[in-house]
């Protein structure tokens, strides 16, 4: 089976589960109620992840108004900024180039009206002729009024624009972090890594690019035994030394739960591999400790898979080798780092 055909039959798997997930808890098949949980069933987003596993596991229903939440927060919100971005870049577009075409005639105007200023004094001698340039010029100073004010609106607009547009922005920039360690999220990680694999193989001479996935040891029994705030304390913790290990187009994200992913751009695998046990370490020798009371919870250790992009695999792929590598690594003992066959 091909990689566009496992994609396609993982597709049907997640909606088959969606349909049966609406119809065993009664809800109505809605486009929203549809896309949360299909997005829940491909692990796409994280939070709804934790949100729906959390209600579920309280025993408590899962009420469509907590879905609606989840649908508007998390999906529409992304989708909406989206769409407003590409419409106001448009408008903005069109207001500038309107503004620089108003820019031109109101110089052009001035210029003019200082022309016709002159001419009058020349003529004025001319009784014919100069009331009928006084005429004129009235009505290019009323005209060059009216222009300066339609300017000074268009200038208003340009500034509610960039508003909007850095709103725009802001919302953009939260639908593709993940709400706790404020790294990347998984969506955004997929679609880069999708972008990635597609510039990969269109080019001539593509340049060696991996994906690590790393996964915190043990960490069930630290939730257990200290909480889950000082879990998401260790999560926030272990996301920012990830992050500080990383540079350039590289990126980290939260897959889910306890489980980070790194895209690594021109990135061989041994060089991969050697970034990975340079962080482990580093991890390892932290000591973690609460962020208010300054209480130490010893020290942490994480486990990584490695994998590099061989070319017409696709993103998926490369992902389940990773994690194939991942699996090894915790099964061998943890704190390990393992590099994909």
């Amino acid at each position: 089976m091909t990689t566009r055909e496992q994609q396609i039959s993982r597709h049907w798997d997640y909606a088959n589960a969606t349909l049966k997930a609406l119809r065993e808890r009664g809800l109505r098949p809605t486009p929203e109620l549809y896309h949360v949980w299909f997005v829940y069933f491909a692990e796409e987003n994280p939070e709804i992840l934790r949100v729906i596993d959390a209600v579920q596991a309280s025993g408590d229903e899962l009420a469509e108004d907590t879905l609606l939440q989840l649908y508007y927060r998390y999906i529409f919100d992304r989708q909406a900024a989206d769409f407003l971005q590409r419409g106001m870049e448009d408008f903005s577009v069109l207001v500038e180039n309107s503004d620089e075409c108003l820019t031109s005639a109101r110089t052009g105007l001035g210029s003019y009206g200082d022309l016709l200023t002159k001419s009058l004094k020349t003529l004025k001698k001319h009784k014919d002729v100069s009331p009928v340039l006084e005429d004129v010029i009235s009505h290019t100073d009323q005209m060059k009024s009216t222009i300066d004010k339609l300017h000074k609106r268009l200038d208003s607009y340009l500034s509610k624009v960039a508003l909007l547009q850095r709103e725009l922005e802001e919302t953009r920039e939260r639908s593709y972090t993940d709400g706790l360690t404020r790294v990347a999220n998984r969506m955004y990680f997929e679609e880069q890594l999708t972008s990635l694999a597609a510039e990969y193989d269109s080019s001539k001479s593509p340049e060696p690019f991996c994906v690590m996935m790393v996964d915190l040891d043990q960490f069930k029994s630290v939730n257990d035994r200290f909480g889950h705030r000082i879990g998401d304390e260790i999560l926030v913790l272990i996301a920012s030394m990830l992050k500080a290990n990383i540079k350039g187009r590289d990126i980290v994200a939260r897959y889910g739960g306890d489980e980070f992913a790194i895209l690594l751009p021109q990135t061989p695998l041994a060089d991969a591999m050697a970034l990975a046990d340079d962080m482990s370490k580093r991890i390892a020798a932290r000591e973690i400790k609460a962020k208010n009371s300054g209480t130490s919870y010893g020290q942490m250790t994480v486990s990584v898979g490695a994998a590099e992009y061989v070319a017409g695999e696709g993103g998926a792929k490369l992902i389940d080798r990773a994690d194939s590598a991942l699996y090894r690594a915790k099964k061998d003992g943890r704190n390990r780092n393992f590099a994909a066959e």
